[in-house]
């Protein structure tokens, strides 16, 4: 037994964690000051902007920083900006469905869509079912519960 111990090395325990923490300190990441509010001002500049497009760019000049800076922030937050916006175009979408009357082809238009059967299929694609078949049953389920 002696003679395998010599042929193997062993390394200490505390060898393995300095060597793990120096690994992980030796390339730390890009951390800026991210300030945790951003994510909800792009939210809200994005919904106010939703009806122009909101693009990256637009957000970027709203909030007096460069696209790719905020590209990066967003990044160090964990979300990208079309998520953020498709989120916002599609909560608008479903809130304008249930609470309005206007047509498919008006909220295509204020959710940031050129043309109302690239927003169908985005809606679909979101929620699962078209606009129109979202509108009927959001509309059916209020009415049952204003029924009791």
């Amino acid at each position: 037994m002696p003679d395998l111990d010599k042929r193997r090395a062993v390394t200490p325990p505390a060898a393995v964690v300095a060597g793990f923490l120096c690994l992980r300190t030796s390339a730390p990441p890009r951390v800026r000051h991210m300030r945790p509010e951003l994510v909800l001002e792009v939210r809200r500049s994005i919904d106010e902007l939703l009806i122009e497009g909101a693009t990256l760019e637009q957000v970027a000049a709203r909030l007096n920083m460069p696209a790719r800076r905020l590209r990066e922030q967003l990044a160090q937050a964990g979300v990208r900006f079309n998520e953020l916006l498709g989120d916002c175009r599609r909560n608008l979408a479903k809130r304008l469905l249930v609470d309005t009357d206007e047509s498919i082809e008006l909220i295509a238009e204020r959710t940031g869509f050129s043309e109302p059967s690239t927003f169908c299929r985005a809606f679909k694609r979101w929620v699962g079912e078209t606009p129109v078949a979202f509108r009927r049953r959001s509309r059916l389920a209020q009415d049952e519960r204003s029924a009791w």
